[in-house]
């Protein structure tokens, strides 16, 4: 993620060791309890973590939830913890700071339990200021807390999954659901970066480009064109390999790439074959160029390299096309 994401979150996780040690350093007006001191410290010692964590890396999944739940129950558990009602419902207030971090990042049964937690902080807030002070002020913080703890977490996972469904469609070709130019090259970079990493040794890319469809537009019509491109994207789904990144690339022209151990692309054959078998007499020129691991480290920028092995792949179909078509080449970098 962004540095500047990663630096405005050790801002607010710095920042959220303010609240514990208020109340814990000499001199405060405060008289604490000994649980509320502790978890004082606790919450402090968490702020301070995730700080460092921030300013260094991005954490996985799994500890991000962590921390985020560790948060909340140091929050309820300092809440709690509080002689005083009126700064306990105060400290309420910060559970849906932790509940739209958890709704832009995790799962919603995640969020449900850090919503849930942040309630039943402050019903209990609530019956305290009820029995300290009066029912309306208790009515009112209850209500309060209630619409905060709901509205924000809720707000932030309805724009959470509308960036997340925006950024899908901006990434797919409309008539074909497959992958579109630029996402296809994003995907890419990630299997030059983790699947090679990951014991794949090579990266196969395939430039499909059908022969003569300029025909199959005019003499049937463009409606009948877009039938063989859906037909062709359903046979690169089928004879590409599982983990294959398949995109539109514009037109008649489809790209490929996916991960090997040894750099096999024996399966462009059947790729060919299975096209050509589509009524119409539909067939493709198809253009192959293989990368090996070790080069992925000696190029500028991963994206550098996918744009060289597309080109690559290119001149390969354009080969195959001047050889007569429906057939495959594997050309050099």
């Amino acid at each position: 993620m962004i540095r500047s994401t990663r630096v405005l979150l050790a801002v607010v996780a710095a920042s959220s060791m303010l609240a514990p040690l208020a109340l814990i350093v000499p001199g405060a007006r405060q008289v604490t309890l000994g649980s509320a001191v502790v978890i004082g410290v606790l919450a402090a010692s968490l702020s301070c973590v995730m700080t460092w964590f921030w300013l260094t890396r991005w954490p996985t999944r799994r500890q991000s939830l962590i921390a985020a739940s560790v948060a909340t129950a140091c929050i309820v558990g300092w809440s709690l913890a509080q002689p005083s009602a009126a700064l306990a419902a105060l400290t309420c207030a910060a559970v849906p700071i932790t509940s739209g971090y958890i709704a832009f990042f995790h799962s919603a049964r995640a969020l449900a339990l850090n919503i849930a937690a942040g309630q039943v902080a402050s019903a209990v807030a609530a019956y305290r200021l009820a029995t300290d002070v009066d029912i309306n002020t208790a009515i009112a913080a209850l209500w309060l807390l209630w619409l905060i703890n709901m509205v924000a977490p809720f707000t932030v996972r309805g724009l959470s999954e509308a960036m997340s469904k925006y950024a899908t469609r901006a990434d797919e070709d409309p008539l074909t659901g497959l992958l579109n130019r630029r996402g296809f090259v994003d995907v890419v970079e990630r299997l030059l970066i983790g699947g090679l990493a990951g014991g794949q040794n090579y990266l196969v890319m395939l430039m499909v480009d059908l022969d003569d469809f300029k025909r199959i537009n005019d003499t049937y019509g463009h409606a009948a064109g877009d039938r063989v491109l859906l037909r062709v994207a359903d046979i690169l789904r089928k004879h590409a390999p599982d983990d294959a990144a398949i995109c539109r690339a514009g037109g008649e022209e489809f790209l490929v790439a996916a991960t090997s151990r040894t750099g096999d692309a024996s399966f462009t054959t059947a790729l060919c074959r299975a096209i050509a078998a589509l009524a119409g007499n539909v067939t493709a020129s198809i253009g192959v160029t293989v990368v090996h691991g070790d080069d992925v480290h000696t190029a500028p920028r991963p994206a550098d390299l996918v744009l060289e092995l597309i080109s690559a792949a290119d001149s390969a179909m354009y080969a195959a096309k001047r050889s007569g078509g429906n057939r495959v080449v594997i050309g050099a970098r």
